[in-house]
């Protein structure tokens, strides 16, 4: 009787065990899956970040050659060529001065097509290119900035750089740039995800296919691919909107400069909707001088003759 009485204890237990062991099963896999998104989450920040740093590898190179032109580069002779790489160090970071008898505050991001700086990839290309940001008082109440791209050429022969105005760069912030890449990653590890489930989760036991699993894993893969699309297409048209307006908005300019009579930074002329003939000067915030440069007279001598 004892016997009989034991065996629906036996059946429960097994029962409980049986249910205890498929959760802990469940929990496993569930477990397995967040870990198994959050290293391919990681992966597609790897596999993002991997030429950026290699981007950023090369230019610490190219500025150490450019550093090392600067250190040993001796003055120019009047209608020299002038190297390349020392020519090269010049046309970089910021430069900062006024123009039109300092009523105007000026500050400009430079970068070359060979050395290329954040800013580089939302400006018209060009052999030099840049940014430009002014503060005009030539009314004090109402001070007026003037914000745009730029883009020009060096001339190697004079030491003449010539730029013009191009509209404004629309450059996200890094918040913004932040969180686009976030989103990418994300949407890009549940596509993975999803297509993998079409690819092996389809099956039922013994490996056959069911159909039903089949037509639900592929309508999550494809939604899951249209709603990215929309959402990049949306992200494209509202930046495009944002261009067109910097397009609007742009009062063209240009300017030519050189090396100034010390030699410690760049002048010249610049001309333009809200620059009327203008005397412009420019040094270097990272303490770059230009005295190796072919005197003024002779870069803006040859800028006349050309005109």
């Amino acid at each position: 009787m004892k016997g009989d009485h034991d065996m629906p204890l036996r059946k429960i237990y097994g029962i409980r065990l049986c249910c205890l062991l498929m959760l802990s099963g469940l929990t496993l896999t569930l477990d397995a899956c967040g870990l198994h998104q959050t290293v391919l989450l990681e992966l597609a920040k790897q596999e993002r970040l991997a030429p950026q740093q290699e981007h950023e590898k090369t230019l610490a190179e190219i500025t150490q050659k450019e550093q090392a032109a600067i250190a040993t580069q001796k003055p120019i002779k009047t209608g020299d060529t002038i190297p390349h790489m020392y020519a090269q160090a010049l046309l970089q970071g910021t430069w900062v001065g006024g123009a039109c008898h300092e009523r105007t505050v000026i500050e400009i991001e430079l970068a070359t097509a060979n050395h290329e700086a954040p800013f580089s990839m939302y400006v018209e290309p060009a052999d030099v290119v840049g940014t430009f940001r002014a503060l005009d008082h030539s009314a004090p109440s109402q001070p007026r900035i003037i914000e745009t791209g730029l883009k020009g050429t060096f001339d190697y022969q004079k030491g003449v750089l010539r730029m013009e105005a191009t509209p404004r760069p629309v450059i996200p912030t890094k918040a913004e740039m932040e969180e686009e890449h976030r989103l990418r990653d994300n949407v890009a590890v549940e596509i993975e995800l999803a297509s993998h489930e079409l690819t092996y989760g389809s099956r039922g036991p013994w490996g056959i296919e069911n159909a039903e699993l089949v037509k639900k894993n592929r309508k999550a893969l494809e939604e899951l691919e249209t709603q990215e699309a929309l959402r990049q297409k949306a992200k494209a048209e509202e930046y495009a909107a944002k261009v067109a307006a910097a397009k609007a908005e742009l009062a063209p300019f240009q300017f030519s400069i050189a090396r100034d009579w010390e030699g410690k930074g760049w002048a010249g002329t610049i001309d333009g909707s809200h620059f009327k003939g203008c005397e412009i000067r420019l040094a270097s915030k990272q303490g770059i001088t230009t005295d190796k440069l072919p005197p003024i007279q002779f870069a803006l001598h040859g800028v006349k003759n050309q005109n």
